[in-house]
């Protein structure tokens, strides 16, 4: 089962193994994994653990969610991922999840992404698609 190794701004470290399904982040006592730290919201975000990939969420948090330094909406995890909340640095440990870095930066984390990738150029029809594509949505864009 994945995990988290999470540090704080003391340094202080702990292992936290994630359940099935979600896992709620954030100050709240309510959470899965409470983040103390002042920086991160009452409700922070989610990770979804799934059977071969697990995904972080933000849920719309003021200080944003960070993974390798880069502000994330949604995110697929790869295993040695660090994610930052406020002043805790979590890394990500896949476990029995065997998913690389390259499979998950191809994992689409929004319903119908990615869009056709080649642009519509090898349709059989030779035309190109008359409606534009949706914004771009990779790995690290606010």
């Amino acid at each position: 089962m994945p995990q988290l190794i999470i540090t704080t701004a003391t340094r202080e470290r702990r292992q936290v193994a994630l359940k099935p399904h979600d896992n709620t982040l954030g100050r709240g006592a309510y959470n899965d994994i409470v983040i103390e730290s002042p920086q991160a919201s009452r409700q922070h975000a989610v990770i979804t653990v799934e059977a071969a990939f697990t995904t972080i969420r933000d849920l719309g948090s003021r200080n944003g969610t960070f993974v390798n330094g880069d502000r994330i909406e949604s995110q697929a995890l790869a295993d040695g991922d660090i994610v930052r909340i406020g002043s805790h640095d979590m890394v990500f440990v896949a476990g029995d999840q065997e998913f690389s870095r390259i499979e998950a930066q191809r994992v689409p984390t929004v319903p119908g992404f990615p869009p056709d990738l080649d642009g519509g150029r090898d349709r059989e029809d030779g035309h190109e698609p008359t409606m534009p594509h949706p914004p771009d949505n990779r790995r690290g864009k606010p």
